[in-house]
């Protein structure tokens, strides 16, 4: 008797320690739960389109389990979404929408912003399975704690669906890691400064020390005019405005110390009518000066991780498009000139390219953006490795020439329209020898012919190896108009880089289609803290 009351105890006290969930309900391991994110409904004077990406995104990344739950695609649920029209946002109309599609369970909620205060009310609810919905509520002062409660929120999606905490991370890392990731992405989401507008287009910027006082400086290009700025962290402060003239058409800047003498160098490949008329400058006694003049290469600085910056060129071939070989240029005197011939794929295009050893094998390998805006892995023999689904990189910035025609019968009419790639970064962000790719990503508002690219937003993104493809690391959220360069340097001087992109739109005074393809444009800088 005493056997079966000690007994009944201990099955007793075994049931309560044991987790509430594993009575509750049984998963099976085997099933692959999806769950839809509908888009949260914002109750605001401001637009906080924004702010609902990057929930999204965030969500998306940390309840994504590989085999395990899938996050059903964007597309599919806002075209539900729209479909049903609800007119109120409750557990009956989301989990009308999520049967619709097939989701076993749905997200959904709203934000509301009344002054500097942020609410956030957000639910998930189960379709297929009786069970509970999981809530969180919370009212912040800022951007910043809202987002951490968004990943309080996905951490018990997953413990509902699962049973078990989700692992936050980037791909490859070890379980339970926050560094890196997604976890950088929120930072990169709210933690930004933005600059004045400025009324011209920017085509190009880059970072250092130019006049040699040992604090770098953000040189940026128009179209035909060079401006240096001084940064301090709080506001930009033109330190000089340099003129070329309205013949040249400015395509991309590098700034860089490659002549290893102290103070960077401007590099500039610009094209005057039908040549390339390329140039160099550095700061000696007061002025900048030009110590390479009327190139007729192509520039760029490639970033390497053993070398550091390196200058390329590259020059055209009879149909006016940059052709092979590709020269390492080297500093004699007090110029910079040919130098040896570098051991690249045949077709390597120094814009969009770099070098770089980024699958982890020990084995240098071209990273580069091809004419379809795809990014591509290529062995030195020139064998393409892996290529992106996604499209990176894309620019309206380009140069026309009349050795190739788009229609001999109008030659005057159509001359070939030669598009320069976005910069391509590679950068070990996190100390750990991990290389990163760092691209941009302009999404088309059309491409009505390669006579008129535009784009409606874009973002950056940095993407690391993991396993079999280039995966999204972490990303800043979208910004409407587009993105024509970027850089990630030392900017405001205090020890630590900084994501440094501009973005450009469509001139405020003018609206509609006009304003969209019209040559006046508006552009900001914005400045993302990464540490």
């Amino acid at each position: 008797m005493k056997f079966r009351v000690l007994l009944s105890r201990l099955v007793l006290a075994f049931i309560l320690v044991l987790p509430a969930s594993s009575f509750t309900q049984t998963r099976d391991p085997n099933k692959v739960y999806k769950v839809a994110i509908l888009p949260f409904m914002i109750h605001s004077q401001e637009n906080l389109d924004y702010l609902r990406e990057g929930i999204n995104d965030i969500l998306t990344s940390r309840i994504t389990v590989e085999e395990r739950v899938v996050v059903i695609d964007r597309s599919i649920v806002e075209r539900a979404f729209y479909e049903e029209k609800p007119m109120r946002l409750d557990e009956a109309a989301a989990a009308k929408i999520g049967t619709r599609i097939g989701a076993d369970y749905v997200v959904f909620g709203s934000i509301t912003k009344i002054g500097d205060y942020i609410s956030l009310d957000a639910r998930l609810i189960s379709i297929t399975e009786e069970k509970p919905p999981v809530t969180v509520y919370t009212q912040q002062k800022g951007i910043d704690d809202v987002m951490v409660k968004i990943g309080d929120f996905a951490q018990d999606i997953g413990f509902k669906i699962l049973g078990r905490r989700t692992a936050i991370g980037r791909p490859g890392e070890p379980k339970g890691s926050s560094k890196g990731g997604m976890e950088r992405f929120e930072r990169a989401s709210v933690n930004y400064k933005k600059s004045q507008t400025f009324r011209f287009e920017i085509k190009g910027l880059d970072i250092g020390d130019v006049d040699g006082d040992k604090k770098n400086e953000l040189v940026v290009i128009d179209r035909h005019n060079l401006y240096i700025f001084k940064y301090d962290g709080e506001k930009m402060s033109l330190f000089k405005k340099i003129e070329a003239g309205d013949e040249n058409n400015f395509l991309t800047l590098d700034v860089a110390d490659l002549n290893r003498n102290g103070h960077a160098e401007i590099i500039v490949t610009s094209v005057v009518e039908d040549d390339v008329r390329s140039f160099i400058l550095e700061y000696e006694e007061g002025k900048f000066k030009k110590i390479t003049e009327k190139s007729n290469w192509f520039f760029r600085v490639w970033e390497t991780l053993k070398e550091g910056p390196i200058l390329l060129g590259q020059q055209r071939g009879s149909d006016g498009l940059p052709v092979d070989p590709v020269y390492r240029m080297v500093w004699k005197k007090n110029s910079f000139e040919k130098g040896p011939k570098m051991e690249l794929p045949k077709g390597t295009n120094i814009f969009g390219s770099v070098m770089a050893n980024v699958r982890g094998n020990g084995k240098p390998e071209v990273i580069s953006l091809d004419r379809f805006d795809r990014l591509n892995i290529i062995s030195e023999k020139g064998k393409t490795l892996w290529n992106s689904s996604d499209k990176f990189g894309g620019t309206s910035n380009f140069y026309e020439t009349k050795k190739k025609w788009r229609d001999q019968e109008y030659k005057e009419r159509f001359p070939w329209r030669v598009y320069i790639p976005g910069r391509v970064l590679i950068k070990d962000l996190e100390g750990d020898g991990t290389p990163q790719v760092i691209v941009n990503k302009n999404e088309p508002w059309t491409r009505l012919s390669d006579k008129a690219r535009v784009y409606e937003k874009g973002e950056i993104q940095g993407l690391i190896w993991d396993e079999s493809q280039l995966a999204t690391s972490w990303k800043t959220r979208a910004f409407n108009g587009y993105i024509p360069d970027f850089q990630v340097k030392d900017v405001d001087n205090d020890g630590n880089e900084e994501l440094v992109f501009a973005v450009v739109n469509a001139d405020d005074t003018e609206e509609g289609v006009a304003g969209i393809l019209s040559d006046k444009k508006i552009s900001n800088i914005y400045f993302f803290k990464l540490n």
